[in-house]
């Protein structure tokens, strides 16, 4: 009997962080696997170009879920945490004009349903919902408190924050207001 979605996404993850565990014992493993799914159907890495172009015409103008699963394996304590992030994407309704255009960027054959949406990707999604890093493939928030439950101390300063002093914020306050960037238009 097949996987489902979920249950597979976590198998997959688990057994990636075993097979590197057994290989370095006593090491702090963490593995992950993303997958595309719409209607209980998971797209997974394409093949080729033309499997590619048949999962974007198959997702075109529809929504379908992101699932990461993360598993954590401390081979110091012996200690494991796992768990699953997901985010609902809505593709832009796509053309075969544009699904060509893409699929021959290459970008689509080493992702999760024949996409990127930190790259080019990006244009062929109309909304999300939930974690961006998700999609890109590391929910940040689910791997802290993975880490955490392992008993795995974590830097108190977020290490994608900007170090703040007195210089920057008395030059942030000459600068104009940032523009939305094309990710941030995604979150409508």
């Amino acid at each position: 009997m097949p996987l489902g979605p979920l249950r597979y996404v976590a198998w997959a993850a688990a057994e990636k962080a075993y097979a590197v565990a057994r290989r370095m014992p006593g090491a702090v493993v963490v593995a992950a696997d993303t997958e595309v799914v719409r209607d209980r159907r998971i797209y997974g890495k394409p093949a080729d170009r033309r499997q590619a172009a048949a999962f974007l015409r198959s997702l075109s103008g529809r929504r379908h879920q992101v699932y990461t699963a993360v598993h954590v394996v401390d081979g110091r304590s012996g200690r494991q945490a796992h768990g699953i992030s997901r985010t609902d994407v809505t593709m832009r309704e796509l053309s075969p004009r544009v699904i060509e255009a893409y699929v021959r960027t290459g970008e689509a054959q080493d992702k999760a349903g024949a996409y990127a949406i930190q790259g080019a990707g990006q244009r062929l999604v109309k909304s999300i919902r939930g974690p961006y890093d998700n999609v890109v493939g590391m929910p940040m928030r689910l791997l802290t408190r993975l880490l955490g439950e392992c008993g795995i101390p974590l830097p108190l300063k977020k290490p994608d924050e900007p170090t703040v002093t007195q210089k920057s914020r008395k030059r942030s306050r000459r600068q104009p207001a940032a523009q939305p960037t094309a990710a941030g238009r995604l979150y409508r």
